[in-house]
């Protein structure tokens, strides 16, 4: 083994140790079952999906709503259906505010219908390989195949109960890939994992926030190229929509790349109206049959 190979591989073991210890921790709050079928909603990509806002405000407004549940992925809960509400417990638990819980109650309060998250983002995790961890379908020698992994999660958790259904695929991811992919790579790898994923699961609703709009115009310059491939895989996807985010509602002039609290609300928020657009199939409670 060459010294390169052998100072990844203490990364990877580092990495892997970590891993072990933080899907560990925390347990979610305790909720009553629910008698009727749930519309799910999966979360992936990376720590904006994961939620890395700052503001968690546990008692207001990241409070549980009452019809907004998830299928946890980790934590002492794991496997078990707790509150829906921040911090989500992903591949390893989120310690802070995202956009998940927001869209859901949005959801929830829109159709009268309970809401399932399936929440399975990872911070710093992308299409390229990154200590041996890849959204990539086709990555087929990755340590930690997070699409593969997300789509079991989806599939336990329809299996929950009896006629619930996958109404929509939440995605925030891109970041990571700026330094290490091509505009051209990037759209080919993304379009994969919809594709693979309808495969799966039929036509179900693709929704792509866009990644902190500071950060873009400050950061790398391939950070516009990442973004023009977000904002243009509706026209080469059907079912999609590209959500424009926020601008000013990051975590700090030195952590642009995560929105704060509030611009991980107001991106739910717009994730659901942009939703809304392209979903007439999921019935509002106000709707007449």
């Amino acid at each position: 083994m060459n010294r390169g190979s052998a100072m990844g591989f203490g990364r990877n073991a580092k990495v892997r140790a970590k891993d072990v210890v933080k899907k560990r921790l925390g347990r979610g709050i305790a909720v009553e079952a629910i008698d009727e079928p749930y519309l799910v909603v999966a979360v992936l990509g990376q720590s904006n999906a994961h939620g890395a806002g700052s503001g968690l405000d546990r008692s207001g407004l990241d409070a549980p709503h009452p019809r907004v549940h998830q299928w946890a992925a980790s934590g002492r809960s794991k496997n078990t259906i707790v509150a829906g509400s921040n911090p989500l417990f992903h591949e390893v638990p989120s310690k802070a505010v995202g956009f998940g819980s927001t869209f859901a109650a949005h959801l929830a309060d829109a159709t009268g219908r309970p809401v399932l998250l399936v929440p399975y983002a990872r911070g710093d995790s992308g299409f390229a390989r990154i200590h041996g961890i890849s959204w990539d379908p086709a990555d087929a020698g990755a340590r930690v195949n997070l699409f593969w992994d997300s789509l079991q999660r989806i599939r336990t958790g329809l299996a929950t109960t009896p006629g619930n259904e996958l109404a929509a695929v939440l995605w925030h991811q891109g970041e990571s890939d700026v330094p290490l992919l091509t505009g051209p790579v990037y759209a080919e790898k993304l379009d994969s994992l919809i594709d693979t994923l309808r495969g799966e699961f039929g036509d179900v609703p693709f929704v792509l926030g866009q990644m902190v709009p500071d950060e873009i115009e400050s950061g790398d310059a391939n950070y516009a190229v990442i973004d023009a491939v977000h904002a243009d895989t509706p026209r080469r996807r059907a079912g999609v929509a590209y959500v424009p985010g926020p601008r000013g509602l990051y975590n700090s002039e030195t952590e642009k790349i995560h929105y704060n609290g509030e611009g991980q609300r107001e991106l739910g928020r717009r994730m659901w109206e942009a939703f809304a657009k392209i979903s007439p199939s999921v019935r509002r409670s106000t709707d007449t049959a």
